[in-house]
């Protein structure tokens, strides 16, 4: 299983446990990303798509004055039924419209990981439920389900959700959180920065799935308070956890001047995979 939090812009927590297959016992926490941030972002990148879409058109006019016999034949064609000329162009201009917005933010949420430009500058980004990176598929139905969000009736969905999801959202499995990097405690700022080859010990994947929050919990207080702790307590803090640690890792115990070498190696790895899990 895989344990998740949330928090709201406005401060209200959540906690909800969802099995994904084939992933490890995470524990992700992100914020909700307010609707008045999310509108802003929206509007920024309506923008955007439509300086896109000006551009569009004012290549599509010289692309049309460049074929104007063609266009002459077509409208003296139809001289006798103007509406339909008029109807041509109004599906042109939607049809062009739509499929500029659809692409717009497809291509930059699936270039961005979750973001548009909008959404970068508001500091907010689409991520799956889960708390993992989008996925293809995720970003084409959210999006694919834009239109119907436009529907007046249905702007009222964000507002009841739970996690300010619209229906592309549900849909699609995703919600918008914050981007703003949580702060980090001392020891995870310095052992994110440790690389694989510098470790004394090594664990796989399948030794660390083993460990539960609440062991990566202990590992990293007690590696924070490490000075902090008079010898004799920390000497017997260590001992205990170390001798724990090792029977669900199923690896050999380490020797005792080597137990907070030890214990900062299994965090930082812990940490390495997180980091690719999330990418």
């Amino acid at each position: 299983n895989i344990c998740f939090a949330w928090r709201t812009s406005k401060g209200s927590q959540g906690r909800t446990s969802s099995p994904r297959q084939g992933q490890p016992n995470v524990q992700v926490h992100y914020t909700l990303a307010g609707l008045g941030t999310r509108f802003t972002a929206w509007f920024l990148d309506q923008i955007l798509v439509s300086i896109l879409m000006f551009v569009i058109m004012v290549v599509m006019v010289i692309v049309s004055v460049s074929l104007g016999n063609v266009l002459t034949e077509f409208v003296e064609n139809n001289h006798e039924n103007p509406e339909k000329v008029g109807r041509y162009a109004i599906g042109l201009v939607v049809v062009v419209t739509g499929l500029g917005s659809f692409v717009y933010y497809v291509f930059c949420e699936l270039l961005w990981r979750g973001q548009t430009p909008g959404k970068r500058l508001c500091k907010i980004r689409v991520v799956k439920v889960d708390g993992f990176s989008l996925d293809p598929a995720s970003i084409l139905i959210r999006n694919i389900f834009r239109l119907v969000d436009h529907i007046p009736m249905l702007w009222i969905v964000p507002v009841m959700s739970k996690r300010g999801q619209r229906t592309g959202d549900m849909v699609g499995g995703t919600v918008v959180i914050t981007d703003v990097a949580p702060d980090l405690t001392g020891v995870r700022v310095q052992l994110s920065e440790r690389k694989a080859i510098d470790a004394l010990f090594r664990f796989d994947a399948n030794m660390l799935q083993r460990l539960s929050p609440s062991d990566w919990d202990a590992v990293e207080r007690l590696l924070e308070r490490w000075n902090e702790i008079p010898d004799d307590q920390r000497k017997f803090l260590s001992d205990r956890l170390t001798h724990s640690l090792v029977a669900k890792l199923q690896t050999d115990l380490p020797e005792a001047e080597n137990r907070r070498r030890f214990l900062e190696d299994l965090l930082a790895a812990e940490i390495r995979r997180q980091s690719r899990l999330l990418a």
